[in-house]
This record gives C-alpha cells, structure tokens and sequence, in this order.
C-alpha cells in the first residue's frame, strides 16, 4: 500500500477550523511535506487547509468526504514511485497500463467531486540510469504525457513538472535525504516553484488575472527617443541592440494572440507615434494590434485612468510597463491596485505570467474585440452630443440577437465565462461542461451577440436557464451602460418564470445580484461564495 503524504499535517485539526476559506486535496504517492502547506498558506491564504489522500485509497469514504470539500484537486503522481524496479525494460503494455491507471483515477474524481483537477504531467529527471547516463527513459514518459493531455478533458490543466525541474535546475529540484528518509524526493526550491504554479492556474480557474497590457514606447518598444532621435535613429531591428525591443514586440504579439488587451500610454506626439507603427518596417506590432493609443503630455496616471473607462474595465485587471522608474513609482503611488513592470533589457519575462493564457481563443475575436475597443472613441464622441442618454442609445443603432447557441459558439461562451468578472453571475463553465449541460432536456443556453453603427461587437453575453431556475447570466464589459443587459432580462422574463437564481460572488459582481434580484423579485438566490 502506497503511503499517505503530508505526514506532518495535522489534518483533523484543519477540516475541522470554521475559519478555513480554502481546502486543497492532493492525491500523491510521496510526500511533500514539511514544506508544501507552508507555502500554500503563503501563495494562497492564512487559513489554507491541505487534504493529503493517498493515491488508490481515493475511493474511501474518509477521502471522499474530503474531496467533495474541496475547491481544488492536485493530482501528483512520481513515476518512479508508481513503477518501482520496472525501468529497465519499459515496454508500450507499462505505457497502456500507467495511462489506463490514470483515465481511472480520473473518472473516480469526476464522479466524486466537480472541482478543477490541476494534474502534474510526469518527469525523467530521476529515473534510474537518466542521472548518470542521460534520459533514456525520454521517450517513454513523453508518450506518457502526450497519452495524458489526450485521454483527459478540459475539465483538467496540466502542469509541465519537467519544465518547472528544468527551470529550477535538476540539481536544486531534488532532496536525496528526504526521499530515503521520508518518501519526500523534492526540494522545497522546487516545491516552491510548483506551488507558485497551482496558485497561477487557480487564480486563472477563477477568472483573478489580468487583462489589459498598458505599454509606455520610448525605450520600451523601440531604443531611443522618438521626439529626438526621430523614426530613422531609433534602435529596432533583427539584430544588435535592436533585437531586444524587436523580441520584446514579438513577445507582446504573443499576448495579443492569447487575448490580451493591448494600449499604449506614452509621453509623445500622437502623429508621430502612429508614423512609427504604420511606417517603421522593423515594428512587430501594429496598429490594429493596439485598442487605444493614449498619446499625449499628461501624466501617466491619469492617462491609465481614462484607458480603463474607455475599456470599462477595473484597474487591477491592468498591468503598466515602463522603463522610467518615476513613472512606475508614480503609478504605484496614484493607482496602487495597477500592477507595475519595470522595463529592463534583460528582464524576465516571468513577470507577465499574471496574464491568463489559458483560453483558446480564435484570432477573429481576439481582432473583433480590439476593433470594438478601438472604436469606443467614435461612441463616446457621440454621446458627447446628445445631452438625453436615451437618445444617445437610439443614435448608437444598436442591434441585438439571442438565440440558442450553437456548438460552434461553445468555445467563446467558455471563454466568455472564465474571463467575465463584473457582469455575472459567476458560474464558469469549460466547453465539456457546457457540451454535458446542453444535452439536458431541461437546460436552454442563449448566445447574445450585439452590433452597432461602429462595429461588429459579436458574441458577448450569454444565458442559461435549467427548468425554472436562472442559472447563467453572463456580459463582456464592452457593451455595459448600452442596455444590453436590460434586454437580456426582458428575454428571460418574457420567456420564464424564474424562481431562483445561482450566484456566484466574484468579488466585483455584486450589481449583478441586485440586477438580478430587482428583475426577478419573486426568485431566491442561492449564493455559493468563492474565494
């Protein structure tokens, strides 16, 4: 029988504290402790509480308890303790087994508990022979993984351990007195590291990441001055010096790819800035890249301010790059809840990955999305002319379409939910989640998609309702103050009698409960509060 880890932990004592706001089960076959619940409490909170269940004992009652408790599953399995003796003659039967192994494990979880699963892929580093004669176990555990990835829905994030050893060091990750004295083979370096990992995917699972990259230009996206040096002189090419803004821009790219708003905030002309992006042949990015281009001799504070009303998004969503200590300094002091990165040539990219990468999102509305931010000046423009906001919404023409949703819509509904803090009601859902949903008799899911004068705004809200119950309620901040969601709630009201509603407090949806509630008086609301 395999042993239960975290022997330390005193764990009666925690499922047992009332004011525990986190329980995290992890399912392992060695032991990590005493570092794992210390650090958790560290990245996480105070009153974290850390449920140890040996792997295949999962089934147990006991164990069962705890994990239908619990806001998160960590699964870690160690290869060598999970195989023990079998590395000299790995074959495609030890291959099939470990993964039939783990598709089982994974169907006991998801019958037990509906929680994020986090599942650490597995690693060759310790392998017998690999530490003294290279990974020649390399091939067998990358098909393991890529098994993995395949076998195993959405409902799950992988963490790449082999990249985490890698980026620690092999020779930090490890502790070989631990490992013979305690079933503990890792260090708490490498512990560390992978703790900082479940509370980047857990914050990601909750929708608590960032959205909007603010990027100051002169010595930022290009070497030099653009007011003095002018376009000619400036230090942006594929080579020398040039390079590292050339990749920077290439990094930011990626970003945008992955759903990033991008805007620039810089101390400049604006007519020169734009000759920059429309005229340089060495810029990456451009200007259909950019959703607004802040470009004056204000202060960057201020700047940053009317960049996150023309987006209507908070101010910790939003992350400010710059290389003058001063204006970071200025921003921290003015808006605190910004998060700041000093530019420097050789930085670490690592201080990005507040972002959330994860969603796959389809590059048509990724480019839909930036061209509504961008035409936000056109909108606001017009209703700077109209002193009635009720004829400034009839002047916007804009045009609404709720129907049942279709397969195709489901990856952006996904998306739409995991990345909406403000107006919900703070269910999120992955695409297998809704595909299960919608074969329900019972459950309708509406996609709303919303167009006006300016632009093609797409999908941006969604609705579900199971039986009488208001179980979905979902809108991009875009297109709030526009009576969108008034009209959502017409829909539902002239097609439903809704008697309840699920809520979910995201921390800033709070309007959304009283939207809700003012809409359907008669309903009660069921809150499940999250972290």
């Amino acid at each position: 029988m395999l042993y239960l880890l975290f022997l330390i932990i005193k764990t009666t004592q925690l499922v047992n504290n009332m004011e525990t706001r986190l329980h995290i089960a992890v399912i392992s076959n060695i032991i990590f402790e005493p570092h794992f619940l210390p650090l958790t409490k560290q990245y996480f909170c105070e009153n974290t509480a850390v449920f140890p269940i040996p792997f295949g004992e999962h089934t147990e009652v006991e164990y069962q308890t705890r994990m239908t408790s619990a806001d998160l599953i960590v699964v870690w399995i160690n290869i060598v303790a999970l195989l023990p003796g079998q590395f000299y003659s790995l074959a495609e039967q030890d291959l099939d087994e470990t993964i039939a192994l783990c598709k089982k494990l994974y169907a006991d979880l998801t019958r037990i508990s509906h929680v994020k699963i986090l599942w650490f892929l597995f690693e060759d580093y310790e392998l017998p022979l690999s530490v003294t004669v290279g990974h020649v176990y390399h091939d067998f555990v990358d098909k393991l993984n890529v098994a993995l990835r395949d076998s195993l829905s959405d409902h799950v994030s992988f963490i790449d351990l082999k990249y985490l050893i890698a980026k620690v060091g092999v020779s930090n990750a490890y502790d070989r007195k631990g490992k013979y004295r305690w079933n503990a083979p890792y260090s708490k370096i490498l512990l560390k590291a992978a703790v900082n990992e479940i509370h980047k995917q857990y914050l990601i699972e909750k929708g608590i990441t960032k959205k909007c990259l603010v990027l100051d230009c002169d010595n930022v996206l290009w070497g030099g001055i653009l007011s003095e040096d002018g376009i000619e002189n400036l230090k942006l090419s594929g080579s020398g010096l040039g390079r590292v803004y050339q990749d920077f821009q290439r990094f930011v790219l990626s970003l945008y790819y992955h759903g990033v708003i991008l805007a620039i905030c810089s101390k400049n002309d604006l007519l020169d800035v734009l000759g920059m992006f429309n005229e340089h042949s060495e810029m990456i990015l451009k200007k259909e890249h950019i959703a607004c281009f802040q470009v004056n001799w204000e202060d960057k504070p201020s700047n940053i301010q009317k960049i996150a009303e023309k987006f209507n998004i908070s101010l910790d969503s939003m992350v400010f790059v710059d290389d003058s200590p001063v204006e970071i300094e200025a921003v921290k002091a003015m808006l605190p809840e910004v998060t700041t990165i000093l530019f420097k040539r050789d930085m670490d990219y690592e201080q990005f990955s507040c972002f959330n990468l994860k969603s796959n999102i389809s590059i048509a509305n990724i480019d839909k999305r930036t061209e509504t931010y961008r035409t936000n000046g056109f909108r606001e423009g017009l209703k700077a002319k109209y002193t009635d906001y009720a004829d400034y919404i009839a002047a916007l023409e804009i045009k609404m379409d709720i129907h049942e949703a279709a397969p195709i819509e489901f990856s952006r509904i996904s998306e739409l939910t995991q990345r909406t803090n403000k107006c919900t009601n703070g269910r999120r859902y992955t695409v297998t989640e809704i595909k299960e949903r919608t074969n329900s008799a019972t459950v309708k899911l509406y996609s709303v998609s919303v167009s006006d004068r300016f632009s093609d705004l797409g999908l941006v809200g969604v609705i579900e309702v199971d039986g009488d119950a208001l179980t979905l309620f979902s809108l991009s901040c875009r297109v709030l103050g526009r009576e969108v969601e008034k009209k959502m709630m017409e829909f539902i009201s002239d097609k439903y009698q809704i008697q309840k509603i699920e809520f979910e407090s995201t921390g800033k949806n709070e309007a959304v409960k009283t939207l809700l509630s003012e809409s359907f008086p008669n309903a009660t609301i069921a809150n499940c509060e999250i972290l």
